[in-house]
């Protein structure tokens, strides 16, 4: 299939952890960075990092 026949982008800048971020608000942005670091606690290899990552989520949650 020729590119042309696929019709316009959905968007219009490339789909990248960045601009998807940019798009959220500040408040937004932290939990999905957070989200995205405790997506695997042990690839961290720090357990009082991880420990600060869950009680800052639930700090932010709570706020909401």
């Amino acid at each position: 299939m020729d590119k042309s026949e696929l019709g316009a982008p959905a968007v219009n800048e490339p789909v990248t952890v960045e601009a998807m971020i940019s798009h959220l608000s500040p408040k937004a942005a932290r939990m999905a960075a957070i989200e995205v670091l405790l997506a695997d606690p042990a690839a961290l290899g720090d357990d009082t990092l991880e420990s600060g990552l869950y009680i800052l989520r639930e700090k932010l949650r709570a706020a909401q």
